[in-house]
Formats: C-alpha cells, structure tokens, sequence
C-alpha cells in the first residue's frame, strides 16, 4: 500500500492573511524524534514565527521529516491538537478510514520504509524528498484490528525502553554536572578545601585564594598575527562541547563545507588559546593540541611567560568565565554577541602558582577522564536501546517478529 493510497497531504495551511498577534506553539524538525516523540515549546506570536511556520496540525495527523527522513522525526498527534503549526520541512498526512494513525507513524518509522525514502532523497548533507515522491512510498499494511494490535504492542515495549533510555540519560546528566562542579570548583578555588579566601579587589571574579593573584590577559597572552600563505595546514574547528579539534575528525571529510582558500587563515600552535569571538560566551575556547590554522574570525591567543595553558582552558570555559564572557561581549542581540581581543585583553583572570595550576590540570584531567569513561559506557548503552527499538519496529511492523 503507498502512502497516499491511506492518507492525503498537507491539508490545511496558515495563509499570510494570519493576524500577526495569533498565537501556536511550533514544531520544527528538532522538536520531534524517534526517541522522545514531539516536544512542544511555549507559544509564540505569528509575527515572531519563522517563515516555515505553516503547517496546519490537527489531533490524527501524522508528522514526516522530509529533510533526513533518516533521523525518524516522525510522530502521530495523539491529543487535541488546537492552535499548533508544523514546518513546512514536514509533510503532514491526515490518514483515511482504512488506517491508524498510530500504526502510520510506527509503519514510516520502520527501516524497510525509511530505506525506500532515502533511496529517493536527493541532496548529500541534507538529503531531501518531494512530497509527491514520498507519498508514492510503499508501507506495510494490515485490517484496521491487526493494526490496532501493533500499535498497542509497539506503544507498550517502546515506551518500557524509553524509560530505560530515559533513566540513562538522567545518570548521564548527573555526571556531565558533576564534571562541571567538579572544574568550577578546582580552577576558582583550588584542591584544597579549607584555604583561606580573600576579596580579589574584582566584583567579577569575588574572592580568591590568599596566595592567588589576578592578572589582566593582556599580562598572561599576546595575539598571534600570522597567517598561513599556502592554507594546506590542518584546519581546526572550536567548540563549546570539545574545544578545539581538527575539523576533519569532527565533520564527515565528504561533507566539509569550507572556503575555496584557506590562505589568509590564521596561525595556531599547540598550546594557543582559540576563541571563537561571537561563541565566547557558551564556552565556545580551548587550548590547542595541535599546530594547524583557523578561521580568521577567531582570536588566537599565545601564551606570556611560564603559564600551564591547559589550565587556562578549563578556566575560560567554566560557568563563571560564561558569564563574565557574556556581560562583556559587545552585540545589539545575543547572536551577535563578540567578544573582541582588546576586550578580551582587558579582563582579568584567576592566577595560582604555576606548581598548583599544573597540580589542578592533573587532578581535572584524572577526574574528568573517570567520568567520561562511564559517560561512554552510557552512551553506548543508550544506542543500543535507540537501535533495539528501531529494529523492534522494523521486525513487528513488517510481520518479521509475531506479537500474539
């Protein structure tokens, strides 16, 4: 049975005569996912919507991603959908007598019928499909009581692994928070508990340790000037998750979107600070590991005298360099926030003997490598409950697995 042979299209649209103060709550692509369905967001005004903003939802309806349909995001609306518009990155089907809407969504969800989409999805990065082309996809079928049957079934084993996954992901929380505390704590007071705190003199940076000092970062580093004059060097990317990294090991080597040249590119060498100017804020800095070039929009910050720079990262991107990054970045909106060099410069930052800031490296490298090292045993027992349940879905949907 095709898709359209069930269900019709995008029935119902915003048009632009909408009142600009009419208010919905929006579901983009990344509101809904295989894993915890569609998470809706507060209600925003027409005028303050995106322009894809236009699709018409209503209770029965099923949502398709047509942008990376191998993503799942796909789901049923299961309650009384009133005043919500999806993406027009969906198609949104509104099925017949002859099928459940609950059975439609686990039925798209399948990998026989996500494979079928993607063989036709045209684009490498994002590939995407036609409306018309993905209605003309095959889905299973079945009578509407052998349908029903699925869907409670599949309702029921999925949701006990979406608790699971659920329970995991809390644990997983707790450590990505106690690896936070955990730097906050040693980088702005130091591994002994009962030292002794003194006012800094700096409303921003509060008390310090008495045998601390602060320094202005113009003090600590000097900007690196020098820019590549063959742009073959590694190209290195700054993150808030990783700090800085070879790009080519974080993005498909396939799918790098990059400048036709790289000369001009700045200069980084291991153990430089690379700041992402306008991502200063969410932590968006680190040392550098590797010798290589960036983009001329970053700063690169190079190290004054016998400091431990690796000390220095774990200092710029904790929650209370966050804040004092995000008070002194300059923008009319938080988007455009930068945090210029001449700025960066005139900060002030925590500075404890270079013995001690070597001695708090360690000590957070140890830590931090204990927690990660669970992280990724959770995480990988997260994917495995992520890929049961897609093959669960895959088997009772196709009739490969009987649930009676």
């Amino acid at each position: 049975m095709r898709l359209k042979d069930v269900a019709k299209v995008n029935q119902r649209s915003l048009s632009d005569s909408v009142a600009d103060d009419y208010e919905f709550q929006y579901i983009d692509i990344g509101s809904v996912s295989l894993e915890n369905g569609i998470e809706l967001g507060n209600p925003i005004p027409f005028w303050d919507a995106p322009s894809r903003a236009r699709r018409i939802v209503k209770k029965g309806d099923v949502l398709v991603s047509t942008v990376r349909t191998y993503l799942r995001a796909i789901a049923d609306i299961d309650w009384d959908a009133k005043d919500v518009i999806a993406s027009t990155g969906f198609a949104v089907y509104s099925p017949n007598y002859n099928v459940s809407s609950r059975f439609l969504a686990y039925s798209v969800k399948s990998t026989e019928v996500i494979n079928q989409i993607c063989s036709v999805s045209k684009g490498v990065s994002y590939p995407a499909i036609q409306e018309p082309i993905l209605s003309s996809v095959s889905i299973p079928y079945y009578d509407m009581e052998t349908q029903n049957k699925i869907a409670d079934y599949l309702d029921k084993e999925c949701g006990r692994i979406g608790q699971e996954i659920e329970l995991l992901e809390r644990k997983a929380d707790a450590y990505r928070r106690l690896r936070r505390s955990i730097i906050n704590q040693a980088v702005t007071r130091g591994l002994n508990p009962n030292v002794k705190m003194v006012p800094s003199g700096n409303k921003w940076i509060g008390d310090i340790p008495e045998h601390w000092t602060i320094k202005r970062n113009k003090d600590l580093f000097f900007e690196r000037d020098c820019v590549s004059d063959t742009g073959e060097e590694d190209l290195l990317s700054v993150s808030e998750y990783y700090g800085v990294a070879k790009r080519a090991d974080k993005v498909d080597s396939e799918n790098i979107s990059r400048a036709e040249s790289l000369v001009g590119y700045k200069k980084c060498f291991v153990g430089d600070i690379v700041m992402n100017i306008m991502l200063a804020w969410k932590g968006s800095q680190g040392r550098s590991d590797y010798n290589g070039i960036v983009s001329p929009a970053y700063g690169v910050y190079a190290p004054l005298g016998d400091i431990n720079t690796r000390y220095f990262h774990y200092l710029f991107r904790s929650d209370r360099y966050k804040k004092i990054y995000y008070a002194f970045s300059k923008g009319i909106i938080e988007s455009r926030l930068r945090l210029y060099a001449y700025i960066f410069f005139g900060l002030f930052s925590h500075v404890p003997p270079k013995e001690e800031q070597d001695a708090i490296v360690n000590f957070i490298d140890d830590k931090c490598n204990k927690i990660e090292a669970i992280e990724s045993k959770i995480a990988e027992k997260i994917e495995k409950l992520k890929a049961l349940k897609r093959s669960l879905i895959n088997e009772v949907v196709t009739g490969q697995r009987a649930i009676i």
